[in-house]
């Protein structure tokens, strides 16, 4: 790791954003800290970076322990720097001192600076304790003197209110079900919505507004999406709005108010978060607009709660519009429990369950079934829960993969036998009817001519791998490879392909016949 000397420090941390770039620069962060503490013991300086380190647990109990700092925050506080008072504030409200509530209600009061009182108030929130409960119950924000001052009446009236939400009971809350129908919308891979859609029909649900990587439905029986397997989370749509704070906050907060009260036992406040999918020009901006939307979304049945949440705000879009979203998670989605560990590259359970149905109208049952990458079993589990298979076998030539699909596979309650070796060296005894591989994409696992060795190698010996008549089901990302060789390999025939998308990356599926 970088060290950093002691100047170039202090330059960087004049810099705009000077304390987010500094842990951005992969720097040794035990040699930052203790310079950031020398930096603030010596003048003050380096609050900024110790309020970022602080989120460290190691580095937060250093300075719990350290009296000399302690001493030096205090006087921070009472000094003649509004910046360094709000990060003194700021970093008391981290360390959660009981002695600091002392220091702050004073010091609050006193307070002529409005953007600092907001910190303060989050502090002495975070600190509790009688004598700072029964100060937060007393207080009121001054009224605004004057338009300038109304954007920090509304920060200091929302951070009383956070604060004072620290001091009610944490209430529990069960998911109970809807008594109404809501509509929800489930989000499937990329070009794979009409197998989800299938999937669902074929459950009784009458699918909607299908789109290339979602769809939706409305029902009462919201556990009962979960028969389907083909998608990968489940949302609440609530709408559009302009990609602003307030616009998100106003349009949000009913909607999750009426959602948490309908479906759920125990007395408010839901807790939640704000998740942003939006492209911003810099951190700082999305930081600074997650922080808005958090804030100004709370209200009397609603406090925000990063670290522990019941339902998370979705924002998507772009930075003039954006689209809204809830998902719950007081609803365990259990569909997948079984892939306890996994290993890179492993593929998504509800995009293999997705894959599979894709290429279900050549798939049997009672097949006897190989798949000759099966790394941590999850496209083998996945065939196995679709239908019932004769047999389902797994090759890899990893020990630790193999290790790991026999442990999700004894989870996900199927029978499957595994062994490690190189698929090209495996000999089978009996052909199988079904091959269905997650081929090395080169990419992520292993090379370009690694993976090219692997497919000529897996497609020149498939009639000796699958029956005459039996299928394979490939999916990779190395398709040009993959077709190149399908077109040169005799006795296999291209059925169909499939474009979709993971992780950033488009995957294709490719379905063969062994002539």
């Amino acid at each position: 790791m970088k060290r950093i000397t002691e100047e170039e420090l202090i330059r960087v941390l004049g810099e705009p954003n000077g304390a987010e770039k500094l842990m951005g620069m992969g720097l040794d962060h035990d040699d930052l800290f203790e310079k950031a503490v020398g930096l603030f013991r010596a003048n003050g300086s380096a609050s900024a970076l110790l309020i970022r380190l602080a989120n460290r647990k190691q580095y937060l109990i250093k300075l719990s322990e350290d009296e000399g700092f302690l001493s030096s925050l205090s006087a921070a506080l009472a000094g003649g720097n509004a910046k360094l008072r709000r990060n003194a504030a700021r970093l008391m409200g981290s360390i959660k001192a009981p002695r600091f509530a002392d220091e702050l209600i004073p010091a609050l009061e006193r307070e002529d600076q409005r953007f600092v009182r907001p910190s303060m108030l989050l502090a002495l929130g975070s600190i509790g304790g009688e004598r700072a409960g029964a100060f937060l119950k007393e207080y009121r924000p001054a009224p605004p003197a004057d338009d300038t001052e109304t954007k920090h009446f509304e920060e200091e009236r929302r951070a009383l209110t956070s604060a004072l939400r620290s001091f009610v009971p944490r209430e529990e809350h069960s998911f109970r079900g809807f008594a109404e129908p809501v509509t929800v919308e489930l989000r499937a891979p990329d070009l794979l919505t009409r197998q989800l859609a299938d999937e669902l029909t074929g459950l009784g649900f009458a699918p909607f507004d299908e789109r290339r990587s979602s769809l939706k439905v409305t029902t009462a029986d919201y556990p009962a999406l979960f028969a389907a397997r083909c998608f990968t989370e489940a949302l609440f749509p609530i709408g559009t709005a302009e990609a602003n704070a307030a616009a998100i906050a106003k349009k949000a907060a009913p909607f999750m108010e009426k959602l948490m009260a309908s479906a759920h036992t125990g007395r408010p406040p839901y807790r939640f978060r704000a998740e942003l999918d939006i492209p911003m020009r810099t951190p700082a901006e999305r930081q600074e607009l997650v922080r808005g939307v958090a804030e100004a979304a709370e209200t009397a049945l609603l406090v925000n709660s990063p670290s522990d949440y019941e339902a998370e705000l979705r924002i998507e879009g772009n930075e003039k519009h954006a689209r809204l979203y809830v998902k719950l998670f007081t609803f365990k989605d259990t569909r997948f429990a079984y892939r306890e560990e996994s290993v890179p590259a492993s593929m998504n359970p509800a995009v293999a369950a997705a894959v599979l149905r894709f290429a279900s109208d050549k798939l049997s049952v009672n097949a006897r079934v190989i798949d000759p990458c099966c790394g941590s079993g999850t496209l083998l589990i996945e065939r196995g829960l679709m239908s019932p298979c004769a047999s389902l076998t797994g090759v890899d030539i990893a020990h630790r993969a193999i290790d790991i699909a026999r442990r999700n596979t004894e989870l996900a309650g199927v029978d499957a036998k595994y062994t490690v070796n190189d698929i090209l060296r495996f000999e089978c005894h009996r052909p199988y009817d079904e091959l269905i591989a997650n081929l090395p994409f080169g990419n992520r696992v292993g090379t370009h001519s690694s993976c090219e060795k692997l497919y000529a190698g897996l497609l020149a010996k498939l009639p000796q791998l699958v029956r005459k008549g039996g299928v394979a089901i490939l999916y990779t990302m190395e398709f040009t490879l993959l077709k190149k060789l399908i077109r040169e390999t005799p006795r296999v025939t291209l059925l169909s392909q499939q474009r979709t998308e993971a992780g950033g990356l488009t995957p294709m599926i490719f379905i063969l016949r062994v002539d």
